[in-house]
């Protein structure tokens, strides 16, 4: 860590998050489902740059252009050697539509799929049915191996998980349109998997599968907030997603509510480096198109002057018992001294646990959309652990990507304090003389990453040059720390 951070100017922040105004937006959105382009997406989208302005924010109601998809209906009908309907079955976003009456064919159960082809077995012209969440690495490697159609057996007993399996981050190109799927998915709930895999398990069965979704090119709103530096054109960006899966308050409505109070924090409090807010759309039904495009429109900016990116989602967890992060190197252990230092009763991540990344980088998701431009990234809050009685799939909980997602899975008091910890890491970023950044922990990662390549290769390459270039880059770190 470098000593000349400013860990001080946070500690009067902090004491400025309002939990009346947390609580004012939460019931504000909670109501508002917001799919992409409906009036209730706009409707938020003006509530927060109508409140941000009240508050003396300078922000602003653009819009992105963004090809995205909304899921619409889904049917699963068995029709050999018995007849049974699921008719409660849910299709996915960016799904293909089946004509009226859907596809058919013999039904093949495969427990696990990958993101390849090579552990599939023959499953051309057939519907493959698998255990997990349909995500778009498995439903890649069953369209490209012939598959007429797949099916996917929820993880969670009486929950369906709403999902996207588009591969393409943001809005498809001509370069790669190609890569979205040409094939029907559907969900069933883990009832109904258990028993097609006990059908499967003596006869053969013959399946059909309907899907309809709704996928075209939209006008969606997207609010940003500037709060300028004093000192510095440099800047900080704090992101959330407007969007939702029905009405969304923990999946997004508590992050939006939080970053807007931050925005008001930092407006009343200038900081040396300036803020930005983004509310991003297209991030459920658009694989991240909101954040994609501003990061494609204002890359040279970012480049020169963005500092680091900080995703909020899914914060104010009801019952959350555990503190987890993800953050690149350079950043970790000031991230990690926030998160150790602060008020909540959890405890800090620097392990797996059984949860999404708990310490380590963050993964290609979560509106991660600005790793080309050279940002640091980081981003944490309150989870369930893996063994908790309301965990759901990725640390949320197992209402996550439902619509149960309601007022009631929100703990406000919870929000105040993930909001605290947020506006301490945003004021180190912000206030500090000199970049919190440590990029001695950036140069010790590639170090690491180029011995373990060095001893796969058994000897095949030569790394001393590497290894010689590291050693000046480790000189140079040493001096420029030791002059800061």
């Amino acid at each position: 860590m470098i000593d000349t951070v400013d860990r001080t100017t946070e500690e009067r922040l902090v004491d400025e998050i309002d939990r009346d105004a947390l609580a004012a937006h939460i019931d504000a959105l909670a109501d508002l489902r917001r799919y992409p382009g409906t009036d209730d997406q706009w409707e938020a989208a003006e509530y927060i740059v109508d409140e941000l302005g009240a508050d003396g924010v300078d922000a602003e109601l653009r819009t992105v252009q963004a090809y995205t998809s909304v899921p619409v209906s889904a049917t699963v009908t068995v029709t050999s050697p018995v007849q049974a309907e699921f008719d409660d079955a849910i299709t996915t976003a960016f799904s293909a539509s089946t004509p009226p009456g859907g596809v058919s064919g013999e039904l093949v159960l495969v427990d696990s799929v990958g993101h390849g082809t090579s552990d599939l077995p023959d499953v051309s012209g057939k519907v493959v049915f698998t255990r997990g969440l349909p995500t778009p690495g498995a439903v890649r490697a069953i369209d490209e191996a012939g598959a007429r159609a797949a099916v996917f057996q929820s993880p969670t007993e009486g929950e369906l998980h709403e999902m996207i399996v588009s591969p393409v981050w943001g809005s498809p190109s001509v370069d790669d349109v190609d890569e979205l799927p040409d094939l029907p998915v559907a969900e069933i709930h883990h009832a109904d998997g258990e028993w097609l895999a006990e059908r499967l398990a003596g006869d053969d069965v013959s399946i059909a599968v309907e899907t309809q979704a709704r996928t075209e090119q939209r006008e969606l709103p997207c609010p940003v907030a500037r709060i300028e530096g004093t000192e510095s054109d440099r800047y900080t960006v704090v992101g959330n997603h407007i969007d939702s899966w029905h009405e969304g308050v923990t999946d997004n409505a508590s992050a939006v509510a939080t970053s807007m109070e931050l925005a008001r924090v930092f407006a009343e409090n200038p900081p040396k480096r300036g803020v930005v807010v983004g509310f991003w759309p297209g991030h459920s039904m658009g694989r991240y198109a909101g954040s994609a495009r501003y990061a494609d429109r204002n890359w040279l900016d970012l480049r020169e002057n963005g500092v680091a990116y900080i995703h909020i989602d899914l914060n104010g967890l009801d019952g959350a018992d555990h503190l987890w992060a993800q953050h690149m190197a350079e950043v970790g252990d000031e991230h990690l001294d926030v998160l150790e230092g602060g008020p909540l009763p959890l405890d800090a991540a620097r392990d797996d646990d059984g949860l999404i990344g708990g310490g380590r980088r963050p993964g290609r998701n979560s509106d991660q959309s600005f790793w080309g431009a050279g940002l640091s990234s980081l981003l944490s809050g309150a989870r369930f652990s893996a063994d908790h009685e309301d965990a759901g799939p990725v640390g949320g909980g197992w209402w996550w990507h439902t619509p149960e997602d309601g007022r009631d899975k929100i703990d406000v008091d919870l929000m105040v304090e993930e909001a605290r910890l947020y506006t301490a890491i945003v004021s180190r970023l912000s206030n500090s003389p000199v970049l919190p950044h440590d990029h001695r922990e950036t140069a010790a990662e590639i170090r690491a990453l180029t011995e373990q390549i060095d001893a796969d290769a058994e000897g095949e390459i030569d790394f001393s040059p590497v290894y010689d270039r590291l050693d000046r880059l480790d000189a140079a770190l040493d001096a420029f720390v030791e002059v800061v």
